[in-house]
């Protein structure tokens, strides 16, 4: 399925736009304005290694999904992600992002409604502390039970806009506790065919790869005609002539943005969690677990493992001269490493640049 960005006016596809920008050498303008708009667009921020990074849903496209059956054109619909980073053994856990009750096919939205419950953030880290990331969408439309929507509305009302994470199959990870779903639950939950399903890769430190870049990108199921079609960030992907998209593929926006965002520092604690519980958990079918020492276990353990990776790259430093090749590389990596500590007792002082 490709990955699209907007470019001049125009759509480019991933790969073609990684390479122009680099031919550009830094001079693109990221910043995606709005087309036939009044309404001005904030600014984009750039990413990269030790900077922040936010990876959000900012458009939904359905196309010809649900496909109508015998009784009703409408379903459920699930919009999940899920985060791989090379630096970790864990499993990708899976992110509840949105959930809604019923969609009709060719409906677009910008994410959960002012009423329903979900989040439009897939992923948040205050310093890019990875070489490469990888961003999962899917999108599933299911008949899911009304006590799943029940369970997820329950835990998102505590979160502030962090995702309900997946640990494992039976298992939702709200803010303050984690739930023991029925299989039943826990299967249909998991298991659903998506009909969009994309990864984003975002190579941050590898020779060879291509600099991420920030703004909006547009995952279709299908090739988009480019020279047909824009992105407008207010009314989501517009022909010539100013119509919005109705064709029968879906699609799925996203953006990227390096802008700062202390708010969201409950993300990162919390997808460790996700990648851990699912080894230690063992809970009855219908139950709940208080999570709060448990989630201040693996936040310390978290911050402990950034702590002793700082230190390590520190006594590395201790040795080099500013000039040495390696240096600005530990360097930032130092940087990275001590601002993803939540703790602010356990972070290391500053190096000088």
């Amino acid at each position: 399925m490709p990955i699209y960005h907007p470019f001049r006016g125009t759509l480019i596809n991933h790969n073609d736009f990684l390479v122009e920008a680099n031919s550009l050498r830094g001079t693109a303008d990221f910043a995606v304005r709005s087309v036939g708009s009044a309404t001005e667009t904030r600014p984009f921020v750039d990413v990269g290694y030790g900077k922040p990074l936010s990876v959000l849903v900012r458009w939904v496209y359905t196309g010809r999904f649900p496909e109508k059956h015998l009784f009703s054109s409408q379903k459920p619909m699930l919009l999940s992600s899920a985060i791989k980073d090379v630096t970790t053994s864990s499993a990708a856990a899976s992110a509840v992002n949105v959930l809604k009750n019923r969609v009709s096919p060719h409906s677009a939205f910008s994410g959960p409604g002012a009423q329903e419950e979900g989040t439009h953030l897939l992923y948040f880290s205050p310093a890019v502390a990875s070489p490469f990331v990888t961003v999962t969408v899917n999108l599933v439309f299911e008949d899911f039970p009304k006590e799943l929507f029940e369970k997820v509305s329950q835990l998102f009302a505590s979160l502030a806009s962090v995702p309900v994470f997946m640990p494992a199959a039976g298992y939702l990870l709200g803010a303050s506790s984690v739930v023991k779903l029925g299989s039943e639950l826990g299967n249909s939950l998991m298991n659903g065919r998506p009909v969009l399903a994309e990864n984003l890769p975002l190579d941050f430190n590898f020779g060879g790869g291509s600099i991420p870049k920030p703004g909006y990108w547009i995952l279709s199921g299908s090739p988009i005609d480019t020279d047909r079609y824009k992105f407008d960030v207010n009314q989501g992907l517009m022909d010539s002539g100013g119509h919005v998209y109705d064709g029968d593929d879906p699609i799925v926006v996203l953006s990227l943005d390096g802008t700062a965002q202390p708010a969201l520092a409950s993300f990162t604690p919390l997808l460790a969690s996700a990648s851990l519980l699912s080894r230690f958990f063992s809970q009855k079918e219908d139950s709940e677990a208080a999570l709060d020492s448990v989630l201040g276990a693996v936040k310390l353990y978290n911050d402990l493992e950034y702590r002793k990776k700082s230190e390590d790259i520190r006594q590395r430093l201790s040795g080099m001269k500013p000039d040495d090749k390696d240096y600005k590389t530990l360097l930032d990596q130092f940087s990275a490493f001590n601002a993803n500590i939540s703790e602010q007792r356990l972070r290391l002082p500053a190096l000088l640049q």
